[in-house]
């Protein structure tokens, strides 16, 4: 066994596994599921290159890719320690209502394009531009309550 490799219990690989399959569910490529499963499940918060590599077995390109797509979508940040040049990666929980937040601000923006679309669509596809005006308000329905729900997430926890 490698020096870099962490020791995990069957319940955590079997976590592991489970959460990375419903990263794939949400749409993150494989690698990148199973390095925010392991770095989420992992007594060690943080986790160097080479734990990530040899824990999850794999590649060295797989790794690299999906820590800097990860980072790119700020769901992994790290830290250096003075005296050693390896990074640090984590799972950056100190901000995730600032994550969840920004995914539906992006609905919000989704809506205002949907609204936009519609106005241009003909009206020769009746029953196309009917679906199309229910997702749409659907979707702003959903991202008005998540809004209102967050607002009283804050207040019962200040």
């Amino acid at each position: 066994m490698s020096e870099n490799k962490i020791l995990l219990s069957q319940d955590k690989i079997q976590l592991i596994e489970e959460l990375a399959h419903v990263n794939e569910s949400l749409g993150h490529q494989p690698a990148m599921s199973k390095i925010l499963a392991l770095l989420t499940v992992s007594d060690e918060t943080e986790l160097t290159f080479d734990q990530i590599k040899e824990t999850l077995g794999l590649s060295k390109s797989a790794v690299s890719q999906a820590l800097t797509q990860l980072a790119m979508v700020k769901k992994i940040g790290y830290k250096t320690r003075i005296g050693d040049r390896k990074r640090y990666f984590h799972v950056r929980m100190a901000d995730w209502d600032t994550q969840i937040l920004a995914q539906f601000q992006g609905v919000e923006s989704l809506v205002a394009i949907y609204k936009k679309v519609l106005a241009a669509r003909p009206s020769n596809t009746k029953e196309f531009n009917e679906k199309m005006a229910e997702m749409t308000d659907f979707l702003s329905l959903v991202h008005n309550q998540v809004i209102a729900l967050y607002k009283k997430y804050q207040e019962e926890h200040k």
